[in-house]
């Protein structure tokens, strides 16, 4: 078997573990909208944030969106309700028939075109839209650079590129010894072992989800032509002591909204410690 066969194997792989994450734990992302506990409460902050962002380009109706890794649908709901016309996509069946539920639900079915779909080698054509969106996808992909890559290709000149990547410097990781970056080669070690373990006992491991330096995301944003216009920070908690909490929910909530508001107005030590890292890039005219 070549090197770039194997390689191969293990993108569809891992690809095959993430739609088999996504497909159980839908129920999960189908609700957490609705839930007020601190994870939840990030999540929509993200998604809140996003969509004002997209209002402030001041896009006519017109334009043509893309919401990739829609999930259950939300914000492409949220952006059909304001006039727009959506093309949503997810890599899981589950899904995308929780998206059309919503759209239905909603009663913007008919402003919404929903497909399944995979980041990494997109069927659209190339330049057709003014805003690609895709939250919480980074962190799951095989190959992040090519993903992006597609994603700035099926961009008109000038058009949006609206992301998020999981903060490899948040906060509260930054905080607890048990997940300090500065421990990182310990438990990498120590995971690798496990992992060894785990396979001669034919125990499989579940794929987790990449986090990555702010600088890393700039960089492959840079790499595929794109020019950063703005990024921001957002999520701050759960806080934890050795992977316990310190804080009750609704106390998680106060903190993380009172430190969103220091990371939205540029202030050091909240500006780049966020648990997602949001950014908006644009593709040359």
């Amino acid at each position: 078997m070549s090197s770039a066969t194997a390689q191969l194997d293990t993108a569809f792989a891992e690809q095959d573990k993430v739609n088999g994450y996504f497909e159980s734990a839908a129920s999960y992302w189908r609700d957490i909208y609705f839930d007020t506990r601190l994870q939840p409460t990030i999540y929509r902050d993200r998604q809140n944030i996003a969509f004002r962002w997209i209002r402030k380009l001041h896009m006519p109706l017109s334009s043509r969106i893309l919401e990739i890794g829609c999930g259950a649908g939300f914000l492409s709901v949220a952006l059909a309700r304001k006039g727009f016309y959506i093309d949503a996509m997810d890599s899981t069946p589950t899904m995308v028939e929780l998206a059309r539920s919503h759209a239905v639900r909603s009663r913007v079915a008919r402003r919404i075109n929903i497909c399944e779909g995979d980041v990494h080698a997109l069927s659209m054509p190339s330049n057709q839209y003014d805003i690609v969106i895709a939250l919480g996808v980074i962190p799951w992909l095989h190959s992040e650079q090519r993903a992006i890559e597609e994603m700035k290709r099926i961009l008109k000149p000038g058009g949006y590129l609206l992301i998020t990547a999981d903060n490899e410097i948040r906060l509260n990781r930054m905080l607890d010894p048990r997940s300090s970056p500065l421990l990182k080669p310990v438990r990498q070690t120590a995971k690798y072992i496990v992992q060894m373990f785990a396979c001669s006992s034919g125990v499989s491991t579940q794929f987790e989800p990449k986090r990555h330096y702010p600088s890393e995301i700039d960089r492959m944003i840079e790499k595929a032509g794109l020019s950063k216009v703005q990024s921001a920070a957002i999520g701050f908690g759960p806080f934890t002591f050795f992977g316990k909490p310190v804080l009750s929910d609704h106390a998680g909530v106060w903190l993380h909204r009172r430190l969103q508001r220091l990371s939205l107005h540029g202030v050091a030590g909240a500006r780049s410690t966020g648990s997602h890292y949001l950014v908006l890039a644009r593709k040359p005219q």
